[in-house]
């Protein structure tokens, strides 16, 4: 049975990813939550705990699933243990070009004390390493809301469309296999039905479901 990585954002510890994992395990697949410090630690000792924790996995098939700053977490793990990532990947509002909200609430000094060094991290743009490019690349899926249901409602500065945290333009990178826009918002996206059925179907076929007119 394939296992799948469930990998959450900043100031969540797993359990947010629950109802989307059961609904992986009725697909046929066994999930395991890595749940990590993402305010105490930084993207980098956090890639690390992520590469700890597969070596503890006894499985030849291993796919990843990451909410918002968890898919720039395994897209850093992709570039520094390469041979960690050989099945595929599904992003779920992950800010691939960095966070314009992350760069606005930085300048507060109460928020960036919460947020602490996972603000840094989603100010990061990670391109596919050169090294990466050596091995053979995993299929790699993003999905992206567009219901502005969030804090960046009251950030005049955020482009829409948006899924209230991130902005559609950040959802994007050269390097991805398939995208896919959902109506939903920013935390919709580990509650719904259709985002789930989206990434059953990338894990199965390395594309998302076929869009209809």
């Amino acid at each position: 049975m394939p296992t799948v990585i469930l990998v959450h954002g900043i100031l969540m510890n797993g359990w947010e990813m629950t109802l989307l994992g059961k609904r992986l395990e009725a697909a046929g697949y066994l999930t395991r939550r890595f749940s990590y410090p993402s305010v105490h630690r930084s993207l980098a000792d956090n890639t690390n705990l992520l590469h700890q924790f597969l070596d503890e996995i006894d499985d030849t098939e291993i796919h990843f699933v990451a909410h918002s700053l968890g898919g720039l977490l395994v897209r850093n793990l992709i570039n520094t243990y390469p041979h960690d990532v050989q099945g595929r990947v599904v992003t779920l509002g992950t800010p691939h070009q960095g966070s314009q909200v992350a760069r606005i609430m930085r300048r507060s000094w109460i928020v960036s004390r919460l947020l602490g060094k996972g603000l840094a991290s989603l100010l990061t743009n990670i391109p596919l390493s050169q090294r990466f490019s050596e091995f053979n690349s995993p299929e790699i899926g993003s999905i992206a809301g567009n219901k502005p249901l969030g804090m960046g409602m009251l950030l005049a500065s955020m482009a829409k469309p948006h899924d209230g945290a991130v902005q559609l333009t950040e959802t994007k990178f050269d390097q991805m296999t398939d995208y896919r826009v959902v109506a939903t918002n920013h935390m919709g996206l580990l509650f719904s039905r259709s985002v789930a059925a989206e990434v059953i179907q990338f894990l199965r076929t390395g594309y998302f479901l076929p869009e209809t007119a």
